[in-house]
């Protein structure tokens, strides 16, 4: 679920509940987002040439302590392929909603039904957030693979990952990953 928060929101300024109002709800979220003008629709603009996705908004931390190191979600239930910090995983406040992925409830009271953004403390990883026009899905596995500029491993990854794609869609991917990490990778390392 990081990469629905990284880059990281810069913007100062108060995490103090305001009331909004989307498609008929009423929530909340922090004031210095409602102030910003990244935010959009309840979401966070900041990098979208980067993500290609919408961010979180930032709540701020969490009062729970531990770990936040990526972790995969595992129970009876479920197995996630999404990583959570290591401090959420058996945390009872971790819900998943069907729209936003996995959420914190620890203040529902306070921000409403769909929790706020997982606290990722002072972990960030190891290759910046990055997306594609398509909006197709980008695992790790495949930035690393074109980082390392290992394009055959990077298309069959793809092809994994969206069966029934085209060699040619998948090194037209290969060489967006690859450019927006030349882009975006110095940015992000010296953050």
């Amino acid at each position: 679920m990081y990469r629905k928060v990284f880059p990281r929101c810069e913007v100062e300024g108060s995490l103090e509940p305001v009331a909004f109002s989307h498609f008929g709800s009423t929530d909340h979220i922090p004031r210095k987002c409602a102030e910003c003008e990244n935010m959009f629709e309840g979401e966070c603009v900041r990098a979208m040439d980067q993500v290609e996705d919408y961010l979180s908004l930032d709540y701020g931390p969490c009062r729970k302590s531990g770990l936040c190191n990526p972790v995969l979600v595992e129970d009876q239930f479920i197995k996630s392929k999404v990583f959570v910090p290591e401090k959420c995983r058996d945390c009872f406040n971790l819900k998943y909603h069907a729209v936003f992925g996995f959420r914190c409830h620890e203040d529902d009271q306070i921000w409403g039904r769909y929790g706020k953004t997982l606290d990722w403390g002072h972990w960030s990883p190891d290759l910046p957030n990055i997306g594609l026009e398509s909006r197709k899905e980008v695992s790790m596995e495949l930035l690393q693979a074109v980082k390392d500029e290992q394009e055959v491993a990077a298309i069959r990854i793809y092809q994994e990952l969206h069966p029934g794609t085209t060699i040619r869609e998948a090194r037209d991917a290969y060489q967006e990953l690859k450019d927006k990490l030349q882009r975006y990778g110095d940015d992000e390392t010296k953050a």
